[in-house]
């Protein structure tokens, strides 16, 4: 990969470690996506972003809208390949994966699966997490949101595209499940969901693409907080493409 290409995924990447922005001064800047000449290219995959606002109970709200990006793509695996970017210490307000195919215990920012344009079946395991023991949102309230739509096209010279897409598809069959409270949401109904903390730091939730059958309802197992806490961040420059590609 290019020298231009590692300065920019470390930029995304330092970008993450942010955690969150306060409402107060920072707005939601999520890169738009390039457009590309030809329509007729056939795409190497799909993403979307997971976006989360708490809202604490003092009515300062806090956003994380840098990771939580899920998605398929030509040269990732169901299982642990590079385009699953490992997260890093504590955060504020964090959306995160949680995979058990990996078989580690590690959380993630971005978790891809292997393209399928054929199907739309999988479930992504996510958590909703607050680390940072100096900022409690235990009791803070929760919005959900999950960005359009985006397909991933390779370009000759190894780089990616993405442009928004106008297929309805894939996004009419994602449903959200609240999996600590037992409830399914579909795209339409999550910005309307009352989600709140719980009086927790960690919250989880399931994303289903296709029919939730009673398995998607089953919990399932985070590390422990205090590993957390104690975690110190470091971050590694290396040849990945993991969150989503910008140009």
């Amino acid at each position: 990969m290019r020298y231009y290409n590692k300065l920019l995924i470390l930029a995304i990447i330092v970008s993450v470690f942010n955690g969150c922005s306060s409402s107060s001064s920072t707005d939601d800047k999520t890169t738009q996506p390039t457009t590309i000449e030809s329509k007729s290219l056939e795409p190497s995959g799909w993403y979307m972003r997971v976006i989360v606002q708490a809202t604490d109970e003092n009515g300062k709200t806090y956003i994380h809208n840098s990771a939580g990006v899920f998605g398929e793509l030509d040269e990732s695996l169901d299982t642990l390949d590079k385009h699953d970017i490992p997260s890093q210490g504590k955060a504020i307000l964090q959306v995160r994966f949680i995979n058990s195919d990996f078989n580690n215990s590690k959380q993630y920012y971005s978790d891809y699966r292997k393209y399928n344009n054929d199907t739309y079946i999988g479930t992504w395991d996510i958590i909703v997490i607050n680390s940072d023991k100096d900022t409690n949102l235990s009791n803070a309230s929760l919005v959900l949101d999950i960005e359009n739509i985006k397909n991933i096209y390779r370009k000759e010279n190894q780089r990616y595209e993405e442009v928004i897409s106008d297929d309805t598809t894939l996004r009419d069959s994602l449903h959200i499940i609240d999996i600590d409270n037992q409830q399914v949401y579909s795209y339409d109904e999550l910005k309307n969901a009352n989600l709140d903390m719980d009086n927790k730091n960690l919250r989880k939730f399931r994303i289903v693409l296709g029919k939730v059958t009673q398995d998607d309802m089953k919990s399932f197992v985070v590390k422990s907080m205090k590993s957390l806490y104690n975690a110190k961040v470091v971050i590694h420059t290396s040849d990945k493409f993991g969150l989503p590609p910008q140009l």
